[in-house]
């Protein structure tokens, strides 16, 4: 009677084993941070000359692929589900004219935070999010393009480019 409990207990651990090993190759629990750049290369064909960045939270992940030249882009938004999941999920990409000439705000339902992403045609150097009892500032390089991550509740927030002029951003539902 102890063996064939012993086995069945095997047998189910075993299968469960494999269970978790097809969902996790599969991609059907979700690509960890560290592998996020190379599913954006392979899903979204980004060569290798092409520079990847971006930011990582918790729920949200936001990158911009973009050429040395800066003449085309992609952007690649994922999601952490709540529940079985052990990674992010793409949730949305491509090359869209608000990345390319303005900063784009994507908000996914559900979520409490925000991505803004941009090419950076503005030249914005810094990101001040002011939350009512003090001003955060983040530095931004005004000759790459971004991808940042922010929370819903942060504050106001205000881009400002190189000569201290306010830039202007524009809502993307995801």
């Amino acid at each position: 009677m102890k063996r064939t409990l012993h086995k069945i207990f095997l047998g189910v651990v075993l299968a469960c084993s494999l269970f978790f090993g097809y969902l996790f190759f599969s991609n059907n629990i979700g690509i960890n941070a560290k592998r996020l750049e190379s599913d954006i290369r392979s899903s979204q064909k980004i060569t290798d000359t092409w520079i990847v960045d971006g930011s990582v939270s918790d729920t949200m992940a936001a990158f911009i692929s973009y050429s040395e030249d800066s003449s085309d882009h992609t952007y690649s938004l994922y999601v952490n589900r709540p529940g079985l999941s052990f990674g992010y999920f793409f949730r949305a990409g491509g090359d869209i004219v608000v990345v390319d000439d303005y900063i784009a705000e994507f908000t996914v339902e559900g979520y409490s935070e925000r991505a803004f992403i941009s090419m950076n045609t503005q030249n914005v150097d810094r990101l001040e999010v002011d939350n009512g009892d003090d001003i955060q500032v983040i530095d931004i390089d005004s000759d790459k393009p971004f991808a940042i991550i922010l929370p819903l509740n942060a504050g106001n927030i205000c881009f400002y480019d190189v000569s201290g002029n306010v830039v202007e951003y524009s809502h993307q539902e995801s």
